[in-house]
C-alpha cells in the first residue's frame, strides 16, 4: 500500500502563491474572478485574501455593482509591500564594475546603480547590502550573481579571486538575519532569467550559453600574485564559454554546483584558436556534448562570438553530430544583462516566498 502524506500547510502555500500570481496578472479582481482564474473555491480565496489584506500584501478596493445589489469587493496586489534586489559584478573593458537593481514585488524598477571597484571581496558585497538596506527599508531579499560556481556553500573557481574559498551566502545571511540572501552562478541566473522572460514555453528544457567579452588572458593578469595552486586552477578555467541549464522551471545545478561548466569539457586542440570558423566548430562541439545528456528544446546563445550570421553555420556543424529529430532550436539573445538581472530578481522573489512559507509553518 502506498502511503501519501496529507500536508495541509503545503497545499495552503501553493494556494497562496496561485492567488498572488493571479492577482498580479489580473490587476484588480474580485474573489469570484480569482477563484475562476485559480480553480480554488471562492471560500478558500476569501480566507486567504483576508489574511493577505491583514498583512498589507493585498489591498481592498470597491467596484461598481453593475446595478444590482451591493458592489463586490475587489482586490489589488500591493507591489510595494516589500522590495527585492540583485547585486552583480563584472569585468567591462578591463575594469571591475558592481551593479545593483532594486524592484518591488510586481517587477517595477525602484532604483539602479553601477560603480567601479578595485576588487570584489566579501567586504565589498557586505557594504553594498548595507547601502541598499539604508536606502530601501522595505528590502526583504537580495540575490547576488558571481562569475564562478559554488560547492557546499563555498565559492570555488571564480573570476574574482578574492571570493574563492569564501562561504559567501552563509556569511552574508548571518550578517543580515532580517534579509533573505541568495548567491548564484551568473550563468544559472541568466538561464533562469531567459526562462522567465516569456520567450519559452513553461517547463521547457533549455541551455543558455555565453561567451564573455573578457578574454582568458584577463584572468592571467589578475592572478599573477596568487599562490601557485590557485593560479594554476584559474588558468585552467577553460575556454571562453559558460552555460546554465533549466528544466521543469528549475535550475539544474548538479550535485556539487558544477553543472554548466562547459569550459571544462575536453575540447579539441583547435578550440584554443579564436577565429570565427573555429568558434563555430567549438560551439557545435559544446552543443553536441550537451544534447545527448540534457536533450534541451532550446539553446540560447549570447556574447561576442555569436551573431545572426553564424547561427546557421553553428546549426549545420551541429547536424554533423546530432540527428535532426534531436536538434534543439538555437536562439540568439542580444545581451545577457536583461536575462541576468531578470533571473536574479526572480530568484530573490522565490527566496522571499520560501522564507514566508517557512515562517507560516512555524506559526
Amino acid at each position: 500500500m502506498v502511503t501519501m502524506r496529507n500536508d495541509i500547510t503545503k497545499v495552503k502555500e501553493i494556494n497562496i502563491e496561485l492567488i498572488k500570481t493571479a492577482l498580479k496578472n489580473l490587476g484588480t479582481a474580485t474573489k469570484a474572478q480569482i477563484a475562476e482564474a485559480t480553480d480554488i473555491s471562492v471560500a478558500t480565496c476569501g480566507k486567504i485574501l483576508n489574511e493577505l489584506c491583514q498583512s498589507g500584501e493585498v489591498l481592498e478596493a470597491a467596484v461598481a455593482s453593475g446595478g444590482y445589489g451591493r458592489p463586490a469587493k475587489s482586490y489589488v496586489y500591493n507591489g510595494n509591500y516589500a522590495f527585492i534586489a540583485c547585486i552583480y559584478a563584472e569585468m567591462v573593458k578591463g575594469r571591475t564594475k558592481i551593479s545593483t537593481v532594486v524592484s518591488n514585488l510586481l517587477g517595477e524598477l525602484q532604483g539602479e546603480t553601477t560603480q567601479e571597484a578595485d576588487d570584489v571581496t566579501y567586504e565589498t558585497l557586505e557594504e553594498q547590502i548595507e547601502v541598499l538596506i539604508r536606502e530601501y527599508p522595505k528590502l526583504r531579499a537580495v540575490a547576488i550573481g558571481i562569475p564562478g560556481y559554488i560547492t557546499d556553500d563555498v565559492v570555488d573557481l571564480c573570476n574574482f579571486v578574492s571570493l574563492m574559498g569564501v562561504p559567501l551566502q552563509s556569511r552574508l545571511q548571518e550578517k543580515f538575519p532580517g534579509l533573505r540572501v541568495l548567491v548564484e552562478n551568473d550563468m544559472n541566473a541568466a538561464a533562469f532569467g531567459f526562462y522567465r522572460s516569456g520567450s519559452v514555453e513553461k517547463n521547457a528544457t533549455l541551455a543558455f550559453i555565453y561567451s564573455p567579452v573578457e578574454p582568458v588572458k584577463r584572468l592571467e593578469e589578475k592572478v599573477n600574485e596568487q599562490g601557485n595552486e590557485k593560479r594554476n586552477r584559474l588558468l585552467n578555467f577553460g575556454i571562453n564559454f559558460g552555460a546554465g541549464f533549466v528544466s521543469g522551471g528549475k535550475i539544474l545545478r548538479g550535485a556539487t554546483g558544477f553543472a554548466g561548466e562547459v569550459a571544462f569539457l575536453p575540447m579539441p586542440p583547435i578550440s584554443r584558436n579564436k577565429t570565427a570558423e573555429v568558434t563555430v566548430e567549438t560551439m557545435a562541439y559544446i552543443i553536441g556534448s550537451i544534447v545527448p545528456i540534457l536533450n534541451p528544446e532550446i539553446i540560447a546563445l549570447t556574447g561576442v562570438f555569436f551573431n545572426a550570421e553564424n547561427i546557421e553555420k553553428i546549426r549545420d556543424n551541429c547536424l554533423k553530430l546530432i540527428s535532426p529529430q534531436h536538434m534543439p532550436q538555437i536562439m540568439m539573445r542580444d545581451d545577457i544583462r536583461d536575462d541576468y538581472i531578470n533571473g536574479l530578481l526572480n530568484l530573490a522573489l522565490e527566496e522571499l516566498a520560501c522564507s514566508v512559507a517557512l515562517v507560516e509553518r512555524h506559526i
